[in-house]
Order: structure tokens, then C-alpha cells, then sequence
């Protein structure tokens, strides 16, 4: 199950909530610090992982594996509307899977992004809560702080690729990937985006 967190949320009500632990809800979303989560914060929640994972059904004597997947994911922060999305739920091994990131000023007035760095973006990779990738991680940024400013109606699109590789070049297994990916301005680094794709 994914759940965006709200105003005045801990993840200890959280794992209340939902009747799983906070070790859990950590260990599953790659959590550093569990005292701090963000509003706007996406997290799998344990319970129903079977959306987010093989599920096997028997019919008729025949095996049949079907995946539940998300390729979409969207969040509005003051003003600025950012989308996340693959051009697939579901690639073969080896396939270039294509994540597209788009951030749209949906408002009357000009929105300025501060930049510590020639990094726009942000990408991850993991497999049952551990990181297997990053897409900065062979990337190199120059090192000036920068004002973008986005114009209303303006659109800024980021269109990268993941090989299938890990971060050791090492050519991942079949099962169900979440990517997460989000805008590094100071302004909006916090909120997350997370698609779900199946490697079959």
C-alpha cells in the first residue's frame, strides 16, 4: 500500500495505523533518521505487499504470475506541479527503462528553484526496501549554485534512462522495482515521487 504523509503524522502513528512496526516502515522505505519524516513523504506500507509484488495465482492447473505496478505519480508543492513516469509498467531484462520527470509552474506568478549544484534531479532504485541504484551516482555536476526560474504555464522536462545495472554494474533479477525521484531545488527537495515497474 502507498501513503503520502500528512500534516502532523509520526511513523510511529503510522505504524499504528496501518498494524505494522516502525522497524518495518524503515526498513522497507530506506528510512535514515525515523524521527523525521516530510508532509508529502511517500511510503510503502507493509500489509498489502502484494500490490507491489509477484502475486501467484493457479487456475486451472495453469501457473499464471501477475504484477501490480504504478508508473505515475504526481505532487503539487506551492504552485509547482511535479510528474514522475516510465513509458512502461513492465520491460524485459535488459530493456533501458525511460523515466521521465517534469515540473510545471501552475500558477499566475514566476517560481524561483535554488541549486547548490549543476544537479537537477534526483533518481533511486530499490528492491524490496534496499538501494540498488542511483542515477547521479556515474553522473558529474558542476559545482555553482544556481536561481532557475520557472515562468507560468513554463515546463522544465528531464528524460533519463536506467540500463538494468545497479550501482556495481551488475545486471539486476526479475521482480517488481520502485524508482523514486524528485526535484533537488531547496525549495522542493523533500517531496518524493515513487513509480513501481516490473523487471520480468
Amino acid at each position: 500500500m502507498i501513503y503520502r504523509v500528512r500534516p502532523g503524522d509520526t511513523l510511529y502513528e503510522i505504524a499504528q495505523r496501518f498494524r505494522t512496526t516502525v522497524q518495518n516502515l524503515v526498513e522497507l522505505n530506506d528510512i535514515e533518521n525515523p524521527d523525521l519524516v516530510e508532509v508529502g513523504q511517500v511510503l510503502v506500507v507493509p500489509g498489502a505487499e502484494e500490490d507491489l509484488e509477484e502475486r501467484e495465482e493457479i487456475r486451472e492447473g495453469e501457473r499464471r504470475v501477475e504484477y501490480r505496478t504504478k508508473n505515475f505519480d504526481y505532487i503539487v508543492v506551492n504552485g509547482l506541479l511535479i510528474v514522475m513516469f516510465t513509458d512502461q509498467d513492465s520491460y524485459e531484462a535488459g530493456e533501458y527503462v525511460k523515466v521521465n520527470l517534469v515540473k510545471t509552474n501552475i500558477t499566475n506568478t514566476p517560481i524561483k528553484l535554488s541549486y547548490k549544484s549543476g544537479q537537477r534531479i534526483e533518481l533511486v532504485a530499490y528492491n524490496r526496501g534496499q538501494r540498488i541504484w542511483s542515477w547521479s551516482a556515474d553522473q558529474m555536476f558542476t559545482q555553482a549554485t544556481k536561481v532557475i526560474t520557472l515562468e507560468p504555464g513554463e515546463s522544465l522536462v528531464y528524460k533519463e534512462i536506467w540500463d538494468q545495472e545497479s550501482d556495481r554494474g551488475v545486471d539486476i533479477d526479475q521482480g517488481v522495482y520502485r524508482i523514486q525521484g524528485w526535484n533537488v531545488a531547496k525549495e522542493v527537495s523533500d517531496y518524493r515521487l515513487d513509480v513501481f515497474i516490473a523487471i520480468e
